[in-house]
């Protein structure tokens, strides 16, 4: 089976270079999105410029799309407060599904590959890379866009917990992912195994791990004992609570960081996730 590389990573949000989808994407074609969907629109294109990607002609390309709060201030205004009907106008429908993002993006690109959304909780990001690892496995890909997107506002805010002092990401990530064998790009990382639960100690036996990126809630029990040596990156820190979006942040931030990457999402209630990346070259993405 051939393994699974990054070729190109791309950051757009609140404390990043690049924090406007306007000036990255234009303004056309931007006026009925919701916030997610231009983000996550931005971020696939930053990447797409890094790995040099111009269209899709050259590769089926799959877009996976990760968030669990994306369109939820659109879906509230919708729904309402329960003291009666929300707000609707004829743009809101295809806003209110969850799937916009994905979908957008595929369409924006004119990206013909799967495309999935995933709503699955804190461990969300990871479950994204490892779908497009199966997708490149199963040969239904041979280039992945994965995107983890994140917004707050006052929607995101009645649901969603904050660092106390970082509060909640505002941004999006895009990693895309590619057969190695069918890569025409210079690999800047490789994508490993992403596992849960109790087969995280057996993913890191007998591994040297460079760093260890956290998830929001801080250090998962029993990890530590396990990669003694390994620095302790907490992303969420830094950009605040990322949810969905954080696995995919953590890749783009592990790809820029020569060595072995332990990614790690969820806990706190949640099963917890853990992915490997080994990065060959360094980028200045997360910087």
């Amino acid at each position: 089976m051939s393994r699974a590389v990054i070729v190109g990573t791309g950051i757009v949000g609140a404390g990043f270079p690049d924090g406007d989808p306007a000036a990255i994407l234009g303004a056309r074609g931007l006026r009925y999105k919701d916030e997610a969907t231009r983000l996550g629109m931005a971020a696939a294109q930053s990447a797409m410029w890094d790995a040099g990607v111009g269209d899709s002609a050259d590769a089926v390309t799959a877009v996976v799309v990760s968030s669990n709060h994306g369109n939820l201030d659109t879906v509230c205004r919708v729904v309402g407060d329960g003291t009666g009907p929300g707000e609707r106008g004829p743009m809101d429908l295809p806003n209110a599904s969850s799937n916009v993002i994905a979908s957008s993006i595929a369409i924006r690109f004119g990206l013909f590959g799967p495309n999935l959304m995933l709503c699955s909780g804190p461990s969300s990001g990871l479950d994204a890379l490892h779908w497009a690892a199966v997708l490149l496995a199963a040969r239904r890909a041979a280039r992945v866009l994965v995107v983890g997107v994140e917004v707050d506002n006052p929607a995101v805010a009645r649901f969603s917990d904050a660092r106390a002092a970082s509060g909640r990401f505002h941004g999006a990530a895009c990693v895309i992912v590619e057969r190695a064998d069918a890569s025409a790009a210079v690999p800047r990382a490789v994508l490993g195994r992403c596992v849960r639960g109790s087969a995280i100690p057996s993913l890191l036996r007998g591994r040297s791990i460079d760093r260890w990126y956290t998830p929001d809630s801080g250090r998962l029990d029993g990890v530590s004992d396990l990669i003694p040596e390994a620095a302790v990156v907490d992303v969420a820190a830094r950009i605040g609570a990322a949810s969905g979006a954080l696995g995919v942040v953590q890749t783009a931030f592990a790809v820029a960081a020569h060595g072995t990457s332990l990614l790690s999402t969820g806990g706190v209630g949640e099963p917890p996730a853990a992915c490997l990346i080994t990065s060959s070259s360094i980028t200045t993405v997360g910087e």
